[in-house]
């Protein structure tokens, strides 16, 4: 047999290794798992966060339980880097804090040469991505409240406004760890967001990450452009009360629960 087996050789066969490892399940599964809880914390002033979120820190409180995820292509949701699937779960002991198990399981990808095909990433990689992904969390949730702070103090000051204000917020999260020595797996768990039209729940982006413009389509109703005008004023608060430090962008969501953003930061 050769021993001069050629350099792309050696390549494809590696991408093929690594998508069979990471391939999607069509199916659902269950997984025991180690659960930390995304803290959505509120803004104190000249407090803003000194370091990266990080799954040991010990104000990060742990749960443990199980998760059950629907992988099936048809509840398969996909955006630009992740895939969101549906799911419950339970933890042990404990309360359950999303309304009755419902979540949505959230997982990196990459795509293959061929631009279509998903690859998983190993848990390190996935943990590495994800807690970036809890960062902007943390930072949009106490952005929002340094906003609502702001707006407080002005409605002491002038009265109430004309048109009522939005009252939004960001998702219960958690990162994932799948606890079984057969595979090294991690997950994003967020609340599940209901999305039923006729009370204006449907799912929508209204503010972009490259212009402070509304997303919103002419075609959705006038709440939806109340909400976008409301985020596009509350990004010039956070820029102007952070000292041009930061602001939230990307802001998407249902209902009153915005989800998946983006922190726009100097440097």
């Amino acid at each position: 047999m050769p021993n001069n087996v050629s350099t792309d050789c050696i390549h494809s066969l590696i991408r093929c290794i690594y998508s069979v490892l990471y391939a999607q399940v069509n199916k659902s599964r269950k997984f025991c798992c180690d659960f930390f809880e995304v803290p959505l914390t509120t803004y104190i002033p000249h407090a803003f966060p000194k370091k990266h979120f990080e799954i040991d820190d010990p104000n990060v409180v742990l749960r443990k339980g199980t998760i059950e995820v629907n992988f099936l292509k048809a509840f398969m949701r996909q955006g630009s880097f992740k895939t969101s699937h549906p799911g419950t779960i339970q933890f042990q002991g404990k309360t359950n804090p999303f309304t009755d198990g419902l979540v949505c399981v959230k997982q990196v990808y990459e795509l293959k040469d061929d631009g279509t095909t998903i690859i998983r990433l190993k848990g390190r990689h996935e943990l590495e991505k994800l807690t970036t992904e809890c960062n902007c969390l943390i930072w949009a949730s106490i952005l929002l409240d340094l906003t609502y702070q702001f707006v407080n103090r002005e409605v002491k000051k002038r009265g109430q406004p004309l048109h009522p204000i939005p009252v939004l917020r960001f998702p219960r999260s958690m990162i994932a760890i799948v606890r079984e020595s057969s595979m090294e797996k991690v997950f994003l768990v967020e609340e599940w967001l209901n999305q039923d039209d006729s009370n204006g729940r449907k799912f929508l982006k209204y503010v972009g990450n490259h212009f402070p413009q509304s997303c919103v389509r002419d075609t959705e109703p006038p709440e939806a452009h109340k909400v976008a005008e409301f985020l596009i004023f509350a990004q010039h608060v956070q820029w102007s009360k952070t000292g041009r430090l930061a602001f939230t962008s990307d802001y998407q969501g249902a209902g009153d629960i915005l989800t998946d953003p983006q922190i726009t930061s100097n440097p």
